[in-house]
């Protein structure tokens, strides 16, 4: 095996244990038995619902990737985009934090015919900008979140994740001013183009409102999702509680440090959702069932995989952005 091997097992391995551990560490404080009976509480109309709205969320995700693509002029077409997509989907299910799919969705579009650059970087800014539109809700929902928390440390620890998720894309949006001598190392290089590309999308209304819009809506259905999970579970929050506390939580899960962001997620929701009163085997139950949805819409995402022979995608090529929608 060789060393590179190693340590991509060994930091999987190790992501993994991270899981499995914060999932203890939310679950011996939980009672199993009441977590369980409210799972079961569920409405098959319900489990339906999510489903669907999970469903619509891939959709307007897939939207905006396409979108992102425009700006370096070439875009695949729906269904393409669509497949690599979904794909990308089906491993971040088992790939470290729930950006572990990004680098599939990179490597297909790229067997599919997007150059290199393109590939990686449509990928990253759009990753980017639909942090930033979490981000912006999380910002417009802190005054709701003082109101309904009075303890400063938990006040401290929502805008701590708020500072560092700020300071992480205004870092990349920096790395174009790097000095010319460190364009020597072929990484530097790559990241110094991928700032530039991002701070053009910033800087295109064209990219930047479309985009913004879709996540918006987006994290608002998973906002909506949580709350039927809620309300089907009785945990007795409002939807302006779901609101506040979702955005923080799912921005907090992309942290890399497990698998698909299952443990962090958990706690976080735990920890967020008891601030308010909820037990933690609701809280838990609520984002367990949260979990759930997006594996199982992720599910055909491994189908695609696995009905290509090759594992490959055939390279059907790109098209202009003007012809995209004709296909």
């Amino acid at each position: 095996m060789t060393r590179t091997r190693f340590l991509k097992h060994a930091l999987f391995a190790a992501k993994a244990a991270v899981t499995l551990g914060l999932i203890w560490l939310v679950l011996r404080n939980v009672d199993m038995a009441d977590t369980l009976q409210r799972v079961r509480s569920v409405s098959a109309a319900v489990a339906a619902g999510v489903l669907l709205l999970m469903l619509l969320l891939s959709l307007l995700s897939i939207l905006r990737w396409q979108i992102v693509m425009r700006q370096f002029g070439r875009i695949l077409g729906f269904g393409l985009t669509a497949r690599l997509f979904f794909e990308g989907l089906f491993f971040n299910q088992a790939l470290p934090s729930t950006v572990g799919g990004d680098g599939v969705r990179i490597y297909r579009s790229f067997r599919a015919g997007l150059p290199l650059a393109a590939a990686i970087n449509s990928v990253i800014i759009d990753r980017v900008l639909g942090l930033t539109s979490l981000m912006l809700l999380a910002a417009l929902a802190q005054p709701l979140f003082y109101e309904r928390v009075e303890s400063m440390a938990a006040r401290l620890s929502f805008t701590a994740v708020f500072i560092v998720a700020v300071a992480g894309i205004l870092l990349l949006l920096l790395l174009a001013y790097l000095p010319p001598r460190s364009r020597r190392w072929k990484v530097l290089r790559g990241l110094i183009a991928l700032s530039r590309a991002a701070r053009r999308a910033f800087a295109t209304p064209g990219i930047l409102v479309p985009v913004t819009i879709l996540s918006v809506i987006g994290h608002l259905i998973s906002v909506v999702v949580f709350f039927m999970l809620a309300e089907s579970l009785d945990l007795g929050v409002s939807f302006l509680d779901c609101l506040v506390m979702v955005p923080s939580v799912l921005l907090l899960a992309t942290v890399p440090v497990s698998v698909a962001g299952w443990g962090v997620r958990e706690g976080a929701m735990v920890a967020a959702f008891g601030l308010l009163g909820v037990p933690a085997g609701g809280a838990a139950a609520a984002s367990v069932l949260f979990g759930l949805g997006m594996a199982i819409t992720a599910l055909p995402g491994g189908l695609l995989w696995f009905m290509n022979a090759d594992r490959h995608v055939d390279d059907l090529g790109t098209i202009p952005p003007e012809e995209a929608n004709e296909t």
